[in-house]
């Protein structure tokens, strides 16, 4: 009887520790900004993402999401970075990028090798460039 319920304990106990753990390597101590874009709806649609900067620009990276819908539709978005709220035109750039995900690895190093072992990379991901307004 013990063993029916300290399975199930011992499996939530291990969730519990993935999402703090996760949390934590995504979040603290890391550069994290706040993307706005613009939904159908005409509503403001915030997303945590990383930032890495090549060559004096901005870039992210995202798959398919909420907010990479959103910027195909509506490009013009609002980046919050070190408490400073600036408007960017965000383009999708498809095909291989290997200086933004070389960058991504140096500036976030061991919470990127764990986001990437979590989640893969998949088709359809794709870094965004950000253009000042």
């Amino acid at each position: 009887m013990k063993r029916i319920v300290l399975v199930p304990l011992a499996l939530v106990a291990l969730v519990v520790v993935y999402v703090v753990a996760h949390a934590a390597l995504i979040e603290l101590g890391r550069e994290v900004v706040v993307l706005r874009t613009r939904e159908p709806s005409g509503a403001w649609l915030e997303t945590r993402l990383w930032i890495v900067d090549d060559g004096g620009v901005a870039w992210l990276h995202g798959g398919d999401s909420a907010w990479m819908r959103n910027l195909k539709e509506h490009p013009e978005v609002e980046v919050t970075r070190h408490g400073e709220t600036r408007r960017y035109r965000a383009t999708a750039v498809p095909g291989p990028h290997p200086r933004v995900h070389e960058r991504l690895r140096e500036k976030y190093g061991l919470a990127d090798r764990w986001v990437r072992f979590v989640g893969p990379d998949r088709e359809g991901t794709m870094p965004v460039r950000l253009d000042p307004l």
